[in-house]
């Protein structure tokens, strides 16, 4: 795939405000990680819980975010111009990847899940890479690819 434009966007806010802006502009269908310092989820569908930091993603963009005391701060990663959102400053391109994920089997590997949301133990993710000037800054995970 040729690069897209990009956008990254910046927002500040409360659990209830990361999950509007994330149905707003990611809609129903999404998976999410989120963790605290004793732990790490990988699941389909949004958090129960928006811990200290996470992301939600699905072919529409990725939301990240982490706490810092009260306070969400969150990106928003997506090709979609949004009216009305703060940006990060400069110009951004996007590149799609198909990434492999580690076998969580091998014995050098110690996830805190045992299998990926697809049910399976190993597999590839869909990314977008994000860039300023030619540099990847992010890394925008996007769908768990079928075999």
């Amino acid at each position: 795939m040729k690069d897209a434009k990009g956008y990254v966007y910046t927002f500040a806010g409360n659990a209830s405000d990361l999950a509007r802006v994330a149905r707003e502009h990611l809609g129903a269908d999404v998976w999410h990680w989120a963790a605290n310092p004793a732990h790490l989820d990988v699941k389909a569908g949004y958090p129960d819980d928006w811990q200290d930091q996470g992301a939600v993603f699905n072919e529409k963009g990725e939301l990240r975010w982490y706490r810092e005391g009260d306070v969400y701060r969150a990106l928003l990663l997506t090709e979609t111009p949004i009216p009305g959102m703060t940006t990060l400053e400069g110009e951004w391109t996007v590149e799609q990847q198909s990434l492999f994920l580690q076998n969580l089997e091998e014995r050098k590997v110690h996830p805190q899940f045992s299998q990926y949301p697809t049910g399976r133990s190993e597999g590839r993710i869909a990314a977008r890479l994000y860039k300023q000037r030619g540099i990847t800054v992010y890394l925008s995970l996007r769908t768990f690819e079928e075999e």
